[in-house]
Parts: C-alpha cells; sequence; structure tokens
C-alpha cells in the first residue's frame, strides 16, 4: 500500500475493514488459514521507501501495523512502487512452492494512486512479473483515485500474473477490464477476489448447489493455445462489448498485429462471455449455476493450457 499523503482515506478504510475481511474470508467450506502482511511504500527522500510486516494470523498484530501506518511523504507524483512489490516478494516469508504446499493461494494486492518511479536501479515489471510466476503469487492492483498514467504498470503487472486491474473512486468500486460487480470499497475488492480465487484449491463459498445455467462454447476461429497473451490461470466474465474488446486484446496479443484476429461478435444484450484458463495453465468449466440473483463458474485445473471461451444467457433472456 502506497503511504504517501494522498492515501490517508485508503489507509483509513483498510484500518476500519481488516477485521470484517478476515472474518468473511474465514466463512469458507472447509475454514481456510488466512495470513496478512503490509508493505507500506513511499519514496526515496522519504522516511522510508519500504516498511514491510511480517506475516500474522493475528488480526491484531495487522491492525496494529495499519494503525502505525500513517499516510505522510510524496509530494511528486511517482513513487516507489517497483520496490514495494520487490519486497513483498522476496522480503516477506511465503509459503513456498513445495509438494504438499498446493492448497495455497498466494494474493498481493498493490494498493496506490501514483505511477511508478522508475529509478535506474528499479527492478523491471517484466522482472516482477516473472518473479511473480515462479513464486505462485498472484497481483492484484488496485488504482484509487483518477490518475490513468499508473494503468502501465499496474494492469500489466495484474494481466501476466493472473491477476486483475481495479479502479476504485472515492465513493464507489469499478472494475476496469474484468467485468466482475465489487462492493463499493477498497475492502470489498479485496474480500471478492480472495473468495473467487480460493476456489482454485476447494474452498467453497457458495452455499451448496446452485440451478445450473446453459452454457455453450463460444467459436471464436482459433485456437492460439501457448501463444495467447493471457497468462495464468483465468476466469473472467464479460457483461459488456469494452470488458470483452479487452480481453479478446490481451489474448491475442502475442501475436504480430497483422495475424491478429477480430473480436468476436456477441450480442450482449442477450449473452455474456466467461474466458476460463490461460497460455500456462489449463482450466476447465465444470459448471455455471445460479442462487437466487447471484450466478458463479465452478472450474478444476487442467492439464491442458490454453483459453476457453464461453456464451451464457443474460439473465432473463
Amino acid at each position: 500500500m502506497d503511504a504517501t499523503g494522498s492515501m490517508g482515506p485508503y489507509i483509513q478504510q483498510a484500518r476500519a475493514r481488516i477485521g470484517q475481511i478476515a472474518e468473511s474470508l474465514a466463512q469458507g467450506n472447509p475454514k481456510p488459514d488466512v495470513r496478512f502482511a503490509l508493505v507500506a511504500f513511499r519514496d526515496k527522500g522519504d522516511a522510508y521507501v519500504t516498511k514491510p510486516s511480517a506475516f500474522t494470523p493475528r488480526l491484531d498484530k495487522i491492525k496494529a501495523y495499519l494503525n502505525a501506518t500513517e499516510a505522510d511523504g510524496g509530494g511528486d507524483q511517482p513513487e516507489a512502487v517497483l520496490e514495494a512489490l520487490k519486497s513483498a516478494m522476496t522480503e516477506l516469508a511465503w509459503t513456498p512452492k513445495r509438494a504438499g504446499a498446493e492448497k495455497v493461494v498466494r494474493l498481493l494486492y498493490l494498493v496506490g494512486d501514483a505511477p511508478a518511479h522508475h529509478y535506474d536501479d528499479s527492478p523491471s515489471e517484466a522482472w516482477l512479473a516473472a518473479e511473480a510466476r515462479k513464486r505462485g503469487i498472484v497481483i492484484h492492483s488496485i488504482a484509487c483515485g483518477t490518475d490513468t498514467s499508473l494503468e502501465t504498470t499496474f494492469d500489466g503487472l495484474a494481466r501476466h500474473t493472473e491477476g486483475r486491474f481495479f479502479r476504485l473512486s472515492d465513493s464507489a468500486s469499478s472494475v476496469a477490464r474484468a467485468g466482475m460487480v465489487g462492493q463499493g470499497s477498497l475492502s470489498g475488492t479485496l474480500t471478492d477476489t480472495t473468495r473467487a480465487y480460493s476456489s482454485s484449491i476447494g474452498v467453497d463459498y457458495a452455499a451448496g448447489k446452485g440451478e445450473p445455467v446453459t452454457t455453450t462454447v463460444l467459436p471464436v476461429g482459433v485456437d492460439l493455445g501457448a501463444r495467447s497473451g493471457l497468462l495464468g490461470a483465468h476466469v473472467r466474465w464479460a457483461r459488456n462489448g469494452g470488458v470483452w474488446s479487452a480481453l479478446w486484446k490481451a489474448h491475442v496479443s502475442a501475436l504480430p498485429p497483422s495475424e491478429q484476429p477480430p473480436v468476436p461478435e456477441v450480442d450482449f444484450n442477450r449473452q455474456q462471455v466467461l474466458v476460463v484458463g490461460g497460455s500456462d495453465a489449463g482450466l476447465s468449466l465444470v459448471s455455471v449455476e445460479q442462487q437466487g440473483a447471484r450466478r458463479f463458474a465452478r472450474v478444476k485445473p487442467d492439464r491442458a493450457p490454453g483459453v476457453r471461451f464461453f456464451v451464457v444467457p443474460v439473465q432473463g433472456k
């Protein structure tokens, strides 16, 4: 989390809601063990560049970390985003990738309102993305405020580590390029995305079985396989043309421009698109189900990598 002066409201929000986040995550079946850590960051010339606080399962400790983090410093717009991500990945004691540690989800949330300061000794975005993939860490980026210049780093790191890019305003949460509906806050975004990724290790937040929803394969005309630009195990809903166009362009981005096929046509008045899998991580769609007004997808790992596209009818159509 950016801890410069402009981030005061978001630090306050995290302080106020961290207990509810943990309680919500503990409602999974089976009940997961959850650990939190925090890396506060500012920039060179401030009181500190990065300040990591170790993983802990104790809510009182993570609250104390946040209470001790004051929003101050900054001044020039770019901040030490890259140094903070390196600190989070290399200085915290994550559960390592090894036999017996398959039932672990590792999520890193980059929260800030300013772009990265690229110093001569800063790690590159490419190195950070590769290091996150090597360690099995998914990066979600949450942009606070309205500055669009941070999107190159925030969106790029999320897309290359199977994460998602979110944009928050002071009054509401809107999800850019992901098609999910948030709860209207920083804490809601953390809770929703952590729950979503927990399904990959068998933690279920759906209360029993829902009613099955008819799903059909969307013919896209080309199977890119390992050449897809979507890295990691994605499960993404496209509920409108803007989200669908952004996902498709990311999917074909590794191809030369002259070989990139156009965006397949979808009637979003009647249909939605579910995107599953990635170029280096396969997923199979088990089912799409509905409980009341809520829809959800059940997926399972698949040894065959690749991105699969499904059409789901709009509710009531």
